[in-house]
């Protein structure tokens, strides 16, 4: 079986992590995956980079626009050089080049799809046009069930559509603080809110940053950290300061491995206004922390409200505020709720299982063409 994954990206963020792994373990299964994205700017092509670190075939392409033909002509090549019978796309450039490449080439495309940004006007075009794609794909997966209810109302069928999670590592291994709290001068007895993502509109740290704001009224021992970097950061930097936060509230940039440092957290928070299926709560959960997340795509569908974590309206700051209250004042409730997240991942969210589900798929579309 040879597939072919194909991925436009500008940093190594969690769908580049699902993307890594879902190739590692194919090679296990001895299946040839080749992993293809586009030379963008100067800098170098992180997930291609560790990818070629660890033996995994891959292929850089010239950054075009999406609707060039040479582009399409290269991915062509592409699936022509490297014998590809299924072709795997994620996102709006590689789901509208793969969809025609795929045509001209006679194989079938299986768009892996995690919801839309609408971050401005040039994305929302594309991610119009990226919707069109869904409904010519000869097949999708939607990373959640929220997820997969938004492409039926696009106009896909149901049979044309199959639900794979993203998966999370889990190993068992006992925690140990990340020395995080040194490490950006709060004390030890604080308690550390945590989040991560691109400083974009559709994350909402604004109302992150006003639900901090409410928090350090009512208990002043908590910190809040968000992980990321992106167009609004001035903007939040200066909301943190007309909030009275600053020193308290960081923004200290992009983070490699966020997993790494979640152990030295206490709470971790999703407020973003659309999602997918976030890769990041299933990280903080695989750490046995506590999440306050909001009810957007497929979120519920991994946070369980009031038993691992709280679920809230993303535009309901007041609320998510008593919620992140709840957990800082109760540190019997943190360690319960954070084992209870552990459990769901293990049980629900795991590379295994998510490996044989896309295994069954592509044999289905090899044999049906």
């Amino acid at each position: 079986m040879r597939i072919a994954h194909l991925i436009s990206t500008n940093f190594f963020g969690g769908p580049e992590k699902q993307v890594l792994e879902h190739a590692r373990r194919l090679g296990r299964r001895g299946i040839h995956v080749v992993l293809a994205s586009f030379r963008e700017g100067p800098a170098s092509n992180e997930l291609l980079e560790r990818a070629r670190s660890e033996g995994i075939e891959t292929r850089e392409l010239a950054s075009r626009n999406a609707l060039s033909p040479a582009s399409v002509l290269d991915v062509v090549k592409l699936i022509k050089a490297d014998r590809v019978e299924v072709l795997c796309t994620h996102g709006y450039k590689p789901d509208i080049l793969g969809r025609l490449a795929s045509w001209y080439a006679g194989i079938p495309q299986v768009v892996i799809s995690r919801g839309w940004t609408g971050e401005d006007r040039k994305v929302r075009l594309y991610e119009g046009l990226d919707k069109k794609i869904l409904t010519l794909a000869d097949h999708v997966v939607p990373v959640s069930i929220g997820q997969k209810e938004k492409i039926i109302r696009l106009g896909v069928p149901e049979k044309r559509l199959t639900v794979i999670y993203n998966g999370v590592e889990v190993n068992g291994a006992p925690l140990c603080d990340s020395g995080i709290k040194k490490e950006f001068g709060f004390a030890k007895e604080t308690v550390l809110v945590v989040s991560a993502g691109r400083l974009s509109p559709e994350k909402n740290y604004a109302g992150f940053i006003d639900a901090a704001a409410e928090v350090s009224k009512k208990k002043k021992n908590v910190g809040f950290i968000v992980f990321g970097e992106g167009p609004l950061r001035k903007e939040l930097e200066k909301k943190i300061d007309d909030a009275g936060l600053k020193g308290k509230f960081l923004l200290p940039g992009f983070r490699k491995n966020v997993s790494s440092v979640l152990s030295g957290a206490d709470i971790f928070v999703l407020s973003s206004f659309t999602e997918g299926l976030p890769n990041v709560v299933l990280e903080a959960y695989a750490s046995s922390r506590p999440v306050v997340a909001t009810a957007v795509g497929g979120t519920p569908e991994v946070v369980t409200d009031g038993a691992a974590g709280f679920l809230v309206d993303p535009r309901e700051t007041g609320v998510m505020a008593e919620r992140i209250l709840t957990l800082a004042s109760d540190a019997g409730l943190r360690e319960e709720m954070g084992k209870k997240g552990y459990e769901r991942v293990r049980d629900l969210f795991g590379f295994d299982s998510q490996t044989e589900k896309y295994i069954e798929l592509y044999s289905k579309m090899r044999r049906d063409g």
